[in-house]
């Protein structure tokens, strides 16, 4: 990408087309801060998609949308999550840390999406969609997650974190990130 060959990415319209999250998204999480980074549209709707779009907006929806979600209490105290949940919490929390301290914003939201992939997990190997069992426990404790999961995105992805805190007190749930085509 050069300006002299003509071919610069206007992020105005970047933002336009795709939003101000999204794209703070992508070059913090692919850019390096004090080098020069590569930026191609393709590599930012895989970007978009996979993460954004497939990761956290998916995972927000699927746990929103869960038939018991109503009628499951919020958990007011991280004590009384499960477990195994306040662990991995934790240890995201001190690695999120440890990132923002070193200026190191790729590997923050790299430790972000870590925890997304842990809730995913869980989803599928708890079988949350099955009834019976521990889904009460298990719900509010992914929702307790990703109410932290809001607030460790703040810095990052203001709106976003704004739109989940409300979708998870009104336990509404509308698109986060709708999926892009590849190739439009």
């Amino acid at each position: 990408m050069s300006k002299s060959l003509g071919n610069v990415v206007d992020p105005f319209e970047l933002v336009k087309k795709y939003g101000t999250d999204a794209v703070r998204y992508f070059l913090l999480r692919e850019i390096p801060s004090t080098e020069d980074g590569d930026f191609t549209e393709e590599k930012f709707k895989e970007r978009y998609n996979g993460d954004l779009a497939s990761g956290l907006g998916n995972l927000v929806s699927r746990l929103i949308k869960h038939p018991q979600t109503p009628n499951v209490p919020k958990i007011e105290r991280e004590e009384n999550l499960l477990e195994e949940y306040r662990d991995a919490l934790n240890i995201a929390r001190k690695q999120y840390k440890y990132s923002i301290e070193k200026f190191e914003f790729s590997e923050a939201l790299a430790t972000i999406w870590q925890l997304i992939k842990f809730c995913d997990q869980k989803i599928e190997k708890t079988k949350l969609w099955e009834k019976g069992g521990r889904q009460v426990e298990i719900i509010a404790s992914l929702l307790f997650v990703i109410s932290e999961i809001s607030e460790l995105l703040k810095p990052f992805l203001p709106k976003t974190s704004e739109t989940i805190l409300k979708q998870l007190e009104t336990r509404k749930s509308e698109p986060l990130f709708p999926r892009l085509q590849r190739f439009v």
